[in-house]
C-alpha cells in the first residue's frame, strides 16, 4: 500500500480544522493548475500536520545546538529561543507547503503557454477539416510532445468517458482550472461559440492568428534582449577581464606593489578564480528568466 502522508493527516485532523478549511479556498484552484493529486481539505491537514511535526522535531534540535553554543541547557535563555526558532520553522514549513501549489502551476504553465500556438493551429486544422469536437480533444490528449497541455485535455476527455458529463460542459470545468489562463480562455471561447451557434473554426482562426502573432512579439523581445546580453558578456567576461589580467602581469613585472593589500598575483587569482566565474554565473542567471 503507498504511504500517503496527507490521508493519514486528514484521518485524525480533519474534524479539528473544519472552521480553517474556508480561510484556504484559493489552494482549491492552485491544487488543481498545478497538477497536485491530492485533496484539498486533505492538503491543509498535511500542511498542518506538517507545521507540527517540523515544531516537535526541532524542540531538542534547538535546545541541544543551543547548548552546544554556549547558552546554558534549559536556561530561560535557551527555552526563550527554543521556542523562537521551533515556531519559526513550523511557520516556514507551513507556508512552504502553501506555496507549493502555486510553484507546481507556475511551472506548468510555461510549456503549455510555449506550446500554445501549435496547439492552437492544430484545433483550427481539425475544425476546418469537418472532424467533430470530441475526436479533436481526444487527438490531443494521445500528442507526447506536448505533455502538460495533453494532461489538460485528457482531464476533458476524462470527465466524458468516466464521470458521463457532456463535452462542452467539461471543457468549461477543466478550462477553470487550466494553469494556462490563455489556453483556458480559448476553450471557454470555443464552447461559447458553439452554444450561440456561431462558426467555431472561424473563431479558432482569429484566435490562433492573435495567439501565433503574441507568441512572435514575445520571441523578438526575447532576441533584443538576448543581443544586449551577448554584449555585456563580451564586454564583461572577454574583453574586461583580459585588460585586468594584463594589467596585474604588467604591474607585477615592474614591481608596482600591491593594490589595497593584495599582491598582483593574488589579484590576477581572484579575477579567473572567484570574479570570471561568479559573473558568468549571473548571466547565466539573467538569461535563464528570459521568456522562451
Amino acid at each position: 500500500m503507498k504511504f500517503e502522508p496527507w490521508t493519514i493527516a486528514y484521518t485524525y485532523l480533519n474534524k479539528r480544522l473544519e472552521s480553517i478549511y474556508p480561510q484556504f479556498q484559493e489552494l482549491r484552484i492552485l491544487l488543481k493548475k498545478g497538477g497536485v493529486l491530492v485533496a484539498y481539505r486533505a492538503y491543509v491537514a498535511f500542511m498542518v500536520l506538517m507545521s507540527i511535526v517540523s515544531f516537535i522535531i526541532a524542540i531538542p534540535v534547538s535546545i541541544a545546538v543551543l547548548a552546544l553554543v554556549g547558552i546554558p541547557f534549559l536556561s530561560v535563555m535557551n527555552i526563550a529561543l527554543t521556542f523562537g526558532i521551533s515556531s519559526s520553522t513550523a511557520l516556514v514549513t507551513f507556508l512552504i507547503l502553501y506555496i507549493y501549489p502555486g510553484i507546481k502551476a507556475s511551472n506548468r504553465r510555461s510549456p503549455i503557454e510555449k506550446n500554445l500556438p501549435y496547439i492552437a493551429n492544430f484545433l483550427t486544422l481539425l475544425s476546418s477539416s469537418n472532424v467533430p469536437p470530441s475526436v479533436i480533444f481526444q487527438s490531443i490528449s494521445k500528442i507526447d510532445t506536448v505533455t502538460e497541455a495533453r494532461y489538460e485535455f485528457s482531464n476533458i476527455i476524462r470527465d466524458i468517458e468516466i464521470f458521463g458529463k457532456d463535452l462542452l460542459t467539461s471543457i468549461q470545468d477543466n478550462a477553470r482550472l487550466i494553469a494556462a489562463d490563455q489556453l483556458g480562455e480559448l476553450l471557454m471561447g470555443y464552447v461559447a461559440a458553439i452554444k450561440t451557434g456561431g462558426n467555431q473554426t472561424e473563431y479558432l482562426k482569429i484566435t490562433t492568428e492573435k495567439i501565433t502573432k503574441e507568441r512572435i512579439l514575445k520571441l523578438d523581445v526575447m532576441l533584443e534582449s538576448l543581443s544586449a546580453i551577448a554584449e555585456i558578456y563580451i564586454m564583461l567576461l572577454v574583453a574586461s577581464p583580459l585588460l585586468f589580467a594584463v594589467l596585474f602581469v604588467t604591474l607585477g613585472m615592474i614591481g608596482s606593489g600591491s593594490i589595497a593589500g593584495f599582491s598582483m598575483g593574488t589579484l590576477l587569482y581572484l579575477l579567473v578564480y572567484l570574479a570570471i566565474p561568479i559573473m558568468g554565473a549571473i548571466v547565466m542567471v539573467i538569461i535563464s528568466t528570459l521568456e522562451k
